[in-house]
């Protein structure tokens, strides 16, 4: 597959915001309107591999952050992403799979209660044609049927998530974008040929497109943006991905650039500024990752905090660090608008 090449490139003074809907399609409208986000917003990250990885770059909150424009300002990032997650989310869950990753997704989302949420999922049923790929009771077995009863579980999955987010959040949730999965890369021997896997992503970007549509909430298709219709053989000049899977920092440049002209905003063309925006952006995601997933988690909240249960009282300690993070980021931000003005 030959994947086109564009470069999210940071300038120094003049950022340049060209709206455009190409690859967009809104539920309810034709396109998802530039005013998308809103100062004060905030923003929730939720899917899979490609979600949490994004945490580690900076690249699609420095991207969003900036393609909103100088007028929307304070906007907060929350990255819920958690890999190999399903809609069911299988893989947040320790020891009670999947109902606790769920339990846990929604205590997240209901307590800090996002204006904008944007979901991720569908490479987990494009990659386990024949193979059950949740460990849902109610789901399983039909996820490892045909391809018509495997996509059928993974829509009734994501329906029944949309509406625990929904009612988790309330009268705050604003916005809802499904973005569709970017495709696979062939790289050649021995990396796996992903033709049939990426065949079966754009039947996944199709469904996910009208449900979409059904539901009223936005769409973006990042399949299309990568150029996932175009299903060669070659592998790209320019590799997005380390193994035809998880991408590379030029792959979610790449990714972010696509992202934000998907959600109606323009190319974006700041400066080597940029780079203290990207950096505090990925040094609050490392604060909030260990306030929200702390590695002994065991210890502090579950069945062995009688050892360690009284360090629990640390982990809110690490919110008034996030929220100095983030006034640093916003005066970034408007350094930035400022010198392009100036």
């Amino acid at each position: 597959m030959k994947i086109p090449t564009f470069q999210l490139c940071f300038v120094p003074i003049f950022l340049t915001f060209i709206f455009s809907s190409t690859f967009v399609q809104a539920g309810h409208n034709d396109k998802v309107s530039a005013h998308l986000l809103h100062a004060g917003d905030r923003i929730a990250l939720v899917g899979g591999g490609l979600i949490e990885r994004a945490r580690l770059n900076g690249y699609l909150e420095c991207a969003l952050t900036l393609g909103a424009g100088p007028k929307v300002s304070g906007l907060k990032f929350r990255n819920l992403g958690w890999s190999g997650d399903t809609v069911f989310n299988d893989a947040r869950s320790y020891f009670g799979k999947p109902k606790e990753g769920r339990d846990r997704l929604k205590k997240i989302i209901s307590e800090w209660k996002p204006s904008v949420v944007l979901l991720n999922y569908g490479s987990e049923v494009a990659l386990s044609l024949g193979s059950a790929w949740t460990d849902e009771p109610t789901a399983s077995k039909r996820s490892a049927g045909s391809w018509d009863e495997s996509i059928a579980v993974f829509l009734e999955g994501y329906g029944k998530m949309l509406e625990e987010i929904r009612k988790g959040v309330g009268d705050d949730l604003r916005e809802i974008v499904v973005i569709s999965p970017p495709p696979l890369e062939n790289l050649g021997s021995p990396l796996p040929d992903h033709q049939e896997n990426n065949r079966r992503l754009a039947k996944v970007r199709d469904a996910l497109q009208n449900f979409a549509r059904e539901r009223k909430v936005h769409f973006v298709d990042l399949f299309a943006a990568m150029g996932g219709d175009q299903l060669e053989a070659e592998s790209p000049t320019k590799a997005f991905t380390h193994d035809g899977l998880h991408y590379t920092n030029h792959g979610y440049r790449e990714l972010a650039s696509k992202l934000v002209l998907g959600l109606g905003y323009g190319t974006i063309q700041p400066d080597t500024l940029t780079e203290n925006l990207r950096k505090g952006i990925i040094e609050k995601n490392r604060l909030f990752f260990h306030r929200w997933r702390p590695a002994n988690e065991t210890y502090l909240y579950l069945f062995r905090k009688h050892e360690q249960g009284n360090n629990a009282k640390e982990i809110p300690q690490f919110d008034p660090i996030i929220e100095e993070r983030e006034k640093e980021i916003e005066a970034i931000r408007s350094q930035l608008f400022k010198g392009s003005q100036g």
